[in-house]
C-alpha cells in the first residue's frame, strides 16, 4: 500500500469525515467517562445539559460557531434538544446554570458544578483559541471559572 502524494487541494471523502467525526465524538465522551461521568451515555446527557444551557447564554452567531467546532453527533443532539429551544440569548450567571444542571442530571448543586466544569473544560479542547476565547467573552465572570481552566 503506497501513501497518496501530498496535495493542498486534498479534501477527505464524506465517509473518511464522518469516520473521523465519530472516533472525535467517541474521545470526548471518553475523557468525560474517565473524568468522573461514568458511563459514555451519562457523559453525553451531561454534554447536552450543561452545552445546552451555556447555548442559550451566547448570541446566536456565537452559538452557531461554537455548534460548527463540535463533532457532528454532539451539534445534532443540541439541535435536537427540546429542553433548550433556540431563540434569542438568555442572561443568567453561575447559580441558573447549575440550577438547570442539577435539575437535567438529577443531581445536587455541588455536583452540577463539577459535572458543568468537566464537560465545559473538555469541550472547550474541541475548540480552536479563537472559537474558545470569543465564548468566553461572552460568558459572565461568575461562568467563565467553569469554562477556563486553571492556571
Amino acid at each position: 500500500m503506497s501513501n497518496r502524494p501530498y496535495d493542498a487541494n486534498y479534501e477527505p471523502r464524506p465517509a473518511d469525515q464522518a469516520r473521523e467525526e465519530g472516533l472525535r465524538y467517541q474521545r470526548f465522551l471518553g475523557a468525560l467517562a474517565r473524568g468522573g461521568l461514568g458511563s459514555p451515555e451519562r457523559a453525553e446527557r451531561a454534554a447536552v445539559a450543561v452545552l445546552g444551557v451555556v447555548e442559550q447564554r451566547l448570541s446566536g452567531p456565537e452559538a452557531r460557531d461554537l455548534n460548527e467546532e463540535l463533532p457532528w453527533a454532539l451539534r445534532d443532539l443540541l439541535r435536537r434538544c427540546e429542553l433548550h429551544p433556540r431563540s434569542k440569548p438568555e442572561r443568567f450567571g453561575r447559580e441558573e446554570l447549575l440550577a438547570h444542571v442539577a435539575s437535567a442530571m438529577g443531581v445536587d448543586a455541588a455536583e452540577a458544578e463539577r459535572v458543568s466544569r468537566l464537560v465545559l473544560q473538555t469541550a472547550r479542547g474541541l475548540l480552536s483559541e479563537k472559537e474558545a476565547s470569543d465564548v468566553a467573552s461572552q460568558l459572565p465572570k461568575d461562568i467563565l471559572d467553569l469554562w477556563v481552566p486553571p492556571a
